[in-house]
């Protein structure tokens, strides 16, 4: 790739840096934009002095400056959060919102470090229940359709909530569960982005009443039904004899798994599923759930796979007016956020952040995920257009559909060290430069 178009990827890359600046001082922007930088340059980093060592002349302040951006500068992650859901991602969306929430464990470990508690972690073994002495993080992001890979659909972290236990809770954080956080972030997206429909899908654990049934009229979400869901037809319409009240609750449905072995009908649909098709059979009805939604209808969606190689999938909806197809592909774009945090981690270095204070706890982790999102926006805005840019054909993958994040990231880390050595200045250091790169290459961080 030539000089020219490098400068323009990386061009491209800085403008979205340049809207986000309203959140910071002159100062402070600075900072963050080569806190960026050295972020993504270094591969696995979790540290501020690996970014910084990585960056090297391109540093231009004392390296506590760059600690001190996570512990003492002046600015707020929600309101950078904010900012990079309304500038950069809500030009790209349509009438409708598409929202997956999800949480995870993560961060460092000591018993001096802020607000880390036991929690359980749900995906270290599938099989085994593993409590580890961490944070845990309730993440929040939103689907966008790839503009150049159609079966591909992008998460992007955007909203962030730490979890607190109840003894590391005080007046002004008061304790909330994991679903009444995940409503309240929900919420503040809402009113971030009046107007719009909000399609939000989530694992089973957030199919409860502090979630699923106080939420705004146009918010629909979606989520996985209890094996032992009890279940009701919708009560008559007509009120009782003898001038008696309505009733409330209809009669007792069988169980999901009884449900789905006594159905007949089952329409054959095809769902796009991270970069390729899948064919599911799917049955749906509508019923009430009164424990979680009260008297709302809800509509109930199995997904079979007529192989018979997945267990059936039983999904619940809090808006029955929604078909059924539409319910079967938002559940099956949930997996993306599971997938997203995972990169977060390997990628992005989210696990082995060092900060222990209360402000650095509550910023560096976030930032990582951020950072996810501001990548997958570039690549699929910009460095498509690219041919340079796109995924490499390899002896064992020859045609690979679509670009994995770590493709992503790498095509940007390409821009970002081109673009370095073409605008070096003459009278610069060989061996410093030298240096720095194979500081990073090494992943010495």
């Amino acid at each position: 790739m030539d000089a020219r178009s490098v400068t323009r990827l990386v061009s491209a890359f800085d403008r979205m840096l340049l809207q986000l600046s309203g959140v910071f001082t002159a100062p402070t922007f600075q900072t963050f934009r080569q806190l960026v930088v050295g972020w993504i340059l270094t591969p696995g980093v979790g540290t501020v002095t690996g970014a910084v060592r990585t960056l090297g002349s391109i540093a231009t302040k004392h390296w506590t400056v760059y600690q001190k951006f996570f512990y003492r500068a002046s600015w707020s992650l929600e309101d950078l959060s904010l900012q990079v859901l309304k500038r950069l991602i809500a030009p790209l969306l349509g009438p409708v919102v598409h929202l997956a929430i999800d949480d995870t464990t993560c961060g460092p470990r000591g018993k001096h470090v802020a607000h880390a508690g036991w929690f359980k972690d749900a995906s270290a073994h599938a099989k085994k229940t593993v409590i580890h002495w961490s944070h845990n993080w309730l993440v929040v992001a939103v689907l966008l359709r790839s503009k150049a890979f159609g079966l591909l659909r992008l998460t992007l972290p955007v909203l962030f909530a730490l979890h607190r236990k109840r003894a590391d809770c005080d007046a002004n954080h008061p304790y909330r569960s994991l679903p009444k956080l995940a409503r309240e972030q929900v919420q503040r997206i809402w009113q971030a982005l009046p107007g719009r429909w909000i399609f939000v899908v989530t694992d089973g654990f957030y199919v409860t009443r502090d979630f699923f049934g106080n939420l705004p009229s146009n918010v629909v979400a979606i989520g996985r039904l209890r094996k032992d869901a009890a279940l009701r037809t919708l009560p008559p319409e007509n009120p009782a004899p003898k001038g008696g009240r309505k009733r409330l609750r209809g009669n007792p449905l069988p169980k999901p798994a009884q449900l789905a072995q006594q159905a007949k009908d089952w329409p054959e649909v095809e769902l796009r599923q991270q970069g390729h098709t899948v064919r599911r059979l799917i049955h749906g009805l509508t019923c009430q759930w009164y424990h979680v939604c009260r008297t709302r209808p809800v509509r109930v969606v199995i997904l079979r796979d007529p192989e018979g190689k997945v267990d059936d999938l039983h999904v619940v909806c809090n808006n029955p007016q929604v078909p059924d197809e539409a319910i079967a592909q938002e559940s099956v774009d949930r997996w993306g956020i599971e997938e997203c945090i995972q990169e977060a981690k390997s990628l992005m270095g989210m696990e082995r952040t060092r900060g222990w204070c209360a402000k650095t706890i509550t910023r560096q982790a976030p930032l990582t995920m951020l950072l996810e999102s501001l990548v997958k926006l570039w690549y699929d805005q910009h460095a498509v257009s690219y041919n340079a840019m796109l995924p490499k054909s390899l002896p064992w993958y020859p045609q690979k559909p679509h670009p994995s994040f770590r493709d992503m990231l790498s095509a940007l880390r390409q821009c970002l060290w081109r673009n370095s050595i073409f605008n070096s200045h003459p009278t610069c250091d060989l061996n410093k430069w030298i240096e720095q790169l194979e500081y990073a290459l090494c992943d010495a961080a």
